[in-house]
């Protein structure tokens, strides 16, 4: 959505309080870090952006403690993005010891069973 239309949404609409952007790279973020917006980041490799005020990160639900540090989250998401997302963080979650199915919905897919042999050969060695 073109800031100048969220710019026309804030003058014409009384409950716009913020949004999640979660484009790259940083340059095409920033014009959307507005004063008097709360802007939610979602490409966590992008992280810290000056003037969010914060994250929405489905990283963050795999590893929240280093999504919270900022502790090597581009390369966290970049070795997880190799694979189907969603499949990969339930799978690297379970591995973690939480309790979560591996199944996910279509038009995704699971994880083979060589790709969950490459996450938990990355995993032993992160």
């Amino acid at each position: 959505m073109p800031v100048d239309v969220i710019e026309r949404l804030r003058s014409e609409v009384s409950n716009l309080a913020g949004l999640k952007v979660s484009d790259r790279p940083l340059e095409a973020v920033e014009p959307y870090v507005l004063e008097g917006l709360d802007v939610f980041v979602g490409a966590e490799e992008l992280l810290p952006v000056r003037g969010a005020a914060g994250t929405v990160s489905g990283l963050a639900s795999v590893f929240p403690e280093r999504v919270v540090a900022l502790d090597g989250v581009g390369e966290l998401r970049a070795a997880l993005d190799r694979y189907p997302f969603q499949a990969a963080a339930k799978y690297v979650l379970g591995r973690r010891g939480v309790p979560v199915r591996e199944d996910v919905r279509a038009p995704l897919r699971r994880l083979s069973d060589n790709e969950k042999r490459e996450l938990d050969e990355w995993l032993e060695s992160s």
